[in-house]
């Protein structure tokens, strides 16, 4: 089967317009592409979020490649134009039309009442579906949802969803992602990393233990997954002796989940003699290992980004995060001891948010002396517990999607799961950053990390 797998950009106007200084190299697609190819069918990957050429050059490209099917990836912010990307290659293709991702994962029915021309949506992790519906294709000549785990499509008029499959557990049995699909040179310039050279974008885990009510981590899973040690620093070293690649951003939930692990995968960056650099993410009651944390120096972590969210326990407990405030203190103490700065993140417009919790965080922030600080308004993602409690009335094939991630004043919405309005949010949220970054000492702080990194 010949199966063209899409990852579409934020905007089909954004398309049209000069690329930007960076790019992530689409993980999900470059693995399900790999996992097809190794049972021999053939994959291309067309990622339009580059942007370097007119969007009529994607469609000549996508009809020169004759795809029996084409897959496209969505999340909430771009599955506006997703969907118009699929309803056009419907048109002009004639072919089976799929979307996977966590938008389609959490909201199936709506999604396809939504799209004309949309054949189906796999929800969940897409290389064991993807698979399933390639080598029945062969079989039949004909594509058969039915047995499709993870497939929700509709049939005479009738909404049918599969089973989802079981989460891939042995990840070390997936190929590398096939980077070699895509002009790679694209994704090797990313932001902080610039003036280290070559950069790549790599995943070491799936899935997050934690239960936290606004993650939108429904493909992945709440069980974590890890690659082998070998596995995964094996893929690290090729980058980099093949490409050149110096540093590395590791997109894990948490890198961190397993700190025996961690360790491991230092060890074998530093017996093997890797000169690189890399970021990671980590929650703060796994990062409380001394011993690991040294190692992680040794290795060369850049820095750290957590999500610290609130500093108000109550607040905290509502999220179920599942940590406390006094566990921040101590990760973000041992990561300063250590010379590993870290990113803070925080939310405005938590669940039960008063005016009085959010100057908490705004307070907490400034007392765990991070590198930066960033404040993000509260985001009710499609398929997260928050939104089934506050918003599920928003899961209707005519949505529009396209401004629900906004973080400026045109979002569609107005908040439900706190009693502070929109604009008392946007205040909040201008204040926080104001206290943040006017602190003699934090803009002395920033700008040591800005030179370092």
């Amino acid at each position: 089967m010949k199966i063209a797998l899409v990852n579409p950009p934020y905007t089909l106007a954004h398309y049209t317009t000069r690329a930007r200084n960076s790019f992530v190299f689409p993980l999900g697609l470059g693995y399900i592409a790999a996992y097809l190819r190794q049972a021999g069918h053939k994959a291309a990957i067309f990622d339009l979020e580059p942007g370097r050429e007119p969007l009529e050059k994607f469609w000549k490209d996508l009809e020169a490649f004759m795809p029996d099917l084409v897959g496209i990836t969505s999340v909430t912010p771009n599955f506006t134009p997703a969907r118009q990307l699929a309803m056009e290659a419907k048109r002009r293709l004639g072919c089976l039309v799929i979307m996977g991702g966590p938008h389609v994962t959490a909201l199936p029915r709506s999604s396809l009442e939504g799209a004309e021309g949309l054949d189906a949506v796999i929800l969940g992790e897409g290389e064991l579906p993807m698979l399933a519906l390639a080598a029945g294709f062969d079989a039949h000549g004909r594509a058969d949802f039915s047995g499709v785990p993870g497939a929700a499509f509709i049939e005479n008029g009738v909404y049918k969803e599969n089973p989802r499959p079981e989460p891939i557990s042995d990840l070390d049995c997936l190929p590398y992602p096939a980077r070699d699909l895509v002009d790679i040179e694209l994704y090797f310039r990313q932001h902080r990393s610039e003036k280290r050279g070559k950069s790549a974008t790599v995943i070491s885990s799936r899935g997050c233990p934690s239960q936290c009510t606004y993650c939108a981590n429904i493909c992945m899973g709440r069980k974590f997954r890890p690659r082998s040690p070998g596995n995964f620093v094996g893929e690290l070293e090729r980058l980099y002796r093949e490409h050149g690649i110096r540093h590395f951003h590791i997109v894990d939930d948490c890198l961190t989940a397993d700190p025996r692990r961690v360790s491991e995968i230092c060890d074998l960056i530093v017996g093997k003699g890797l000169r690189i650099t890399w970021d990671a993410f980590g929650r703060v009651n796994t990062l409380r290992d001394e011993a690991m944390i040294l190692k992680m120096k040794r290795a060369g972590c850049l820095y750290l980004g957590m999500g610290i969210e609130t500093g108000n326990q109550r607040i905290n407990d509502l999220m179920g995060k599942g940590t406390t405030l006094a566990m921040a203190e101590e990760s973000c103490s041992l990561l300063r001891k250590h010379g590993i700065p870290y990113i803070n993140a925080f939310i405005i417009g938590n669940e039960g948010d008063t005016r009085e919790t959010v100057l908490d965080t705004i307070a907490f922030a400034k007392k765990l002396k991070s590198a930066t600080a960033i404040f993000n308004m509260l985001i009710p993602y499609p398929g997260t517990p928050l939104f089934n409690k506050y918003y599920k009335d928003y899961d209707a094939p005519g949505t529009d999607w396209s401004l629900w991630c906004s973080e400026g004043r045109d979002r569609p919405y107005e908040p439900r799961q706190t009693a502070l309005t929109k604009e008392e949010i946007f205040r909040l949220r201008a204040r926080a950053y104001r206290q943040f970054y006017f602190d003699p000492f934090q803009l002395f702080r920033t700008v040591a990390f800005g030179m370092k990194v």
